[in-house]
């Protein structure tokens, strides 16, 4: 889930000229390497599963997937996956 957040950060630095499209290339390079092995999956049959549950994206229950593999609550500000997994997301706010 890293990988795409990190494009989209390098996405905006690249079309607001911040970063050069080499510069682009080396930075996910780089942190691909230093973060290999150190990374962990969650497996499409979760995923899915969620997916058919609810009306959340299959993106977004990736976090939801994480979370219940290591059995932890979801901290998180997003209302949809607030209201559709209450069990598992929990607001910031409320955490707080």
């Amino acid at each position: 889930m890293w990988r795409s957040e990190f494009r989209n950060v390098l996405a905006g630095y690249i079309r607001k000229n911040l970063l050069t499209l080499d510069e682009a290339n080396k930075l996910i390079n780089s942190a691909e390497e230093q973060l290999k092995s150190k990374e962990y999956l969650v497996t499409s049959d979760l995923i899915l599963d969620l997916v058919s549950s609810s009306n959340c994206s299959a993106y977004d229950c990736e976090y939801v997937a994480l979370a219940k593999d290591f059995k932890v609550n979801l901290i998180i500000l997003d209302k949809k996956i607030l209201r559709e997994f209450p069990k598992i997301a929990t607001s910031l706010k409320e955490f707080t």
